[in-house]
């Protein structure tokens, strides 16, 4: 059972306002170590310095995209394993495959409320303390 406080997390989406309404959500939870990338490439720059305990990252961004960002973290192998969810504002099917395909650790839909996301992270770290 991970600590809170010791859970690193990358969160990354171009939308200010998302980072902030899911930055305040984990840091209700207790986890203050959270570092905000506004897009796939400033995120695969911040990994190259930094370890994270979870990835959050919206699909839909300009420069690089969220599917991708998830390849490349899939494809480093001191990131291969690291839990990834996946943000976006569709349900598509084929997105959600695209996605699990891809190695996509949790799905979640925007917009989304707090004790859903605990939820989805609880299921990929294990329960929060």
């Amino acid at each position: 059972m991970p600590k809170a406080a010791d859970v690193s997390i990358l969160l990354v989406d171009d939308q200010p306002s998302m980072r902030s309404l899911a930055r305040f959500a984990l840091e209700s939870f207790g986890m203050r170590s959270v570092v905000e990338a506004k897009s796939g490439r400033e995120a695969i720059q911040l990994m190259e310095g930094k370890a994270f305990s979870l990835i959050i990252s919206d699909w839909n961004m300009e420069d690089v995209d969220g599917l991708t960002f998830l390849k490349v973290v899939r494809k480093h192998p001191r990131t291969k394993s690291t839990p990834f969810i996946m943000l976006t504002g569709h349900s598509d099917r084929e997105q959600v495959k695209q996605a699990i395909d891809a190695g996509v650790n949790n799905y979640v839909i925007k917009p989304f409320d707090a004790v859903t996301l605990l939820k989805k992270i609880e299921a990929v770290i294990g329960k929060i303390e």
